[in-house]
């Protein structure tokens, strides 16, 4: 099997950790971090960890802090947690060095989203590319990270599916930041027991489960990982409303936090606000002050995501 199982010890749903990369006040590497980061996600039985991704800023940091974030969480993951690495590059030379890198450190897995300055014109094209990442890795699964919103690539992720399981031995699945859930149920019909889908578009878990998802990967769940499991639970015990609930709390929260800064920007802030700092964003990401992190408070305050705190 090229992809691990995350549902085979607790059924249901498994909930993955796209991971802030943390940084001090000035935008520098913050390693010391890392081991509160994982003890966090471990707490609340995160199976994994996906590192210099989207939400890692994977594209604003150099291939040497790349190497060094990935040797930290393979230090600390410590057993607990798997961690995926995402190898992405717009330069496949420097794509394959961090895969081979990710594999010497002792990372589980690896990922790469479509180079995005250059950008495939075909399917085949782009599973070459893929496959020429995965073949500088060998012993490592490989997944495809479709999010064609940020690297401007739309080819359809089932058609990659089709052609990566039939090119890439490695071959390991999708990991979906998209919301067209036509695209994702072709892509969760067509994935065998070999291949993982990753839904990684948080606002659409419960839709995405009904037409069959069972792993997600992504960033929300840095701070809004209870909400999610509760979600979860419901789902397990049958109770659909109870369930729609919690995927409206958790849209609303989506929204309000992306009003301060964007997507990346609110979600490491609110991360803060619930107890783990993972410090600013680079530029030219603009992470919100302080004045605007007790505005974010109250807001989630309003909608019952935050408890209110005594005054």
């Amino acid at each position: 099997m090229n992809t691990v199982d995350y549902t085979a010890e607790r059924p249901g749903v498994a909930l993955l950790t796209a991971v802030f990369t943390p940084f001090d006040d000035d935008g520098r590497l913050a390693l010391d971090r890392v081991e509160a980061q994982a003890k966090a996600l471990a707490e609340w039985d995160c199976p994994a960890v996906f590192v210099a991704g989207t939400a890692g800023e994977g594209a604003s940091l150099s291939v040497a802090e790349r190497k060094d974030l990935v040797e930290r969480w393979c230090e600390v993951a410590g057993g607990q947690l798997d961690v995926i690495v995402h190898v992405g590059h717009t330069s496949l030379a420097e794509a394959r060095r961090l895969a081979a890198h990710a594999q010497a450190s002792g990372a589980r897995a690896i990922a790469s989203v479509a180079p995005y300055f250059h950008r495939p014109g075909d399917v085949e094209a782009l599973v070459s590319f893929c496959a020429d990442i995965a073949d500088a890795a060998p012993t490592l699964p490989f997944t495809y990270y479709h999010i064609p919103g940020a690297t401007g690539v739309h080819l359809r992720a089932s058609d990659v599916l089709v052609a990566a399981r039939d090119r890439i031995p490695t071959f390991a699945g999708i990991k979906y930041a998209h919301s067209d859930l036509t695209d994702l149920q072709r892509c969760l019909e067509l994935a065998d027991s070999r291949h993982e889908v990753f839904v990684g578009a948080a606002k659409l878990l419960l839709a995405s489960i009904g037409i069959g998802a069972r792993a997600a990967i992504g960033s929300v769940y840095n701070f809004a990982a209870p909400l999610y499991r509760r979600m979860l639970d419901h789902i397990e015990k049958g109770e659909r409303r109870e369930a729609q609930r919690c995927q409206y709390l958790a849209q609303q929260a989506i929204d309000i936090v992306a009003g301060y800064g964007g997507e990346l920007p609110g979600f490491k802030a609110a991360t803060k606000l619930t107890g783990l700092d993972c410090g600013p964003c680079r530029s030219p990401l603009r992470s919100p002050d302080e004045h605007g992190l007790e505005l974010m408070r109250a807001d989630l305050e309003r909608v019952g995501f935050l408890e209110p705190r005594d005054r």
